[in-house]
């Protein structure tokens, strides 16, 4: 593995340490949020692993399903889990109509967990 993967999986866990945090705290949305970028770390750290230089978010998603989704490397639902992690963060950023309730951001986390467990066995650590 790189540095510069390895150093994402260390900012992923870190990002993921801050959204458990945010939750006990009592901040759902905030932790909704946050929950994604630790998926989003999580996949940077995959592809750069690969040489897959990608940098934008929509990219990032694209690649992920393109090079480990299409080929079976993992499984399609961590592809949607990362695709739902970025619209139930964006609706907590910028949406002043609807707020992430505990539940949901529960569940996100939940899914943020298995999915950088997945990427993690995929890197071999």
């Amino acid at each position: 593995m790189t540095e510069e993967a390895r150093k994402l999986i260390e900012k992923s866990e870190h990002s993921l340490e801050v959204t458990e945090e945010l939750m006990s705290d009592g901040y759902p949305s905030d932790a909704a949020s946050n929950i994604y970028y630790s998926m989003f770390y999580a996949a940077q750290s995959l592809m750069k692993s690969e040489d897959i230089n990608v940098v934008k978010h929509s990219a990032v998603e694209a690649a992920f399903g393109y090079y480990f989704v299409k080929t079976g490397r993992i499984e399609p639902k961590f592809h949607r889990m990362l695709i739902d992690a970025r619209k139930i963060g964006e609706i907590a950023d910028y949406d002043i109509q609807e707020e992430i309730v505990e539940p949901t951001a529960s569940l996100k986390i939940e899914e943020g967990k298995a999915f950088l467990s997945a990427i993690k066995h995929l890197l071999g650590i």
